[in-house]
């Protein structure tokens, strides 16, 4: 590859992590928003914040889907982890 043509797919490249990113932010602010409709059931049924089976749930099913994915695992359940604790954060906003 020469060095021009480095350059195009580099910036080819970063272009479309710009693109997903922005889709990834937008999902998170999605997601976030169903924390007001969660905490409100949860308060509703009185369920604890916790629910740690859900979340077991969540880690098995990224597991089965990362299976064959060369891509550090841990790494991918502690961005799941964080987006729960915001979620649970957010829950907490509600009910408090």
């Amino acid at each position: 590859m020469d060095k021009k043509e480095a350059e195009n797919l580099l910036n080819e490249s970063r272009d479309k992590l710009d693109a997903l990113d922005e889709q990834i932010l937008n999902l998170i602010i999605e997601r976030t928003s169903l924390s007001y409709n969660i905490a409100k059931s949860k308060q509703s049924l009185n369920k604890d914040l916790l629910d740690s089976a859900r979340e077991n749930i969540i880690h098995e099913k990224i597991n089965e889907k990362l299976v064959n994915i060369e891509i550090n695992k841990e790494k991918v359940l502690e961005i799941f982890d964080l987006l729960a604790t915001i979620s649970k954060e957010e829950q907490k906003k509600y009910l408090n």
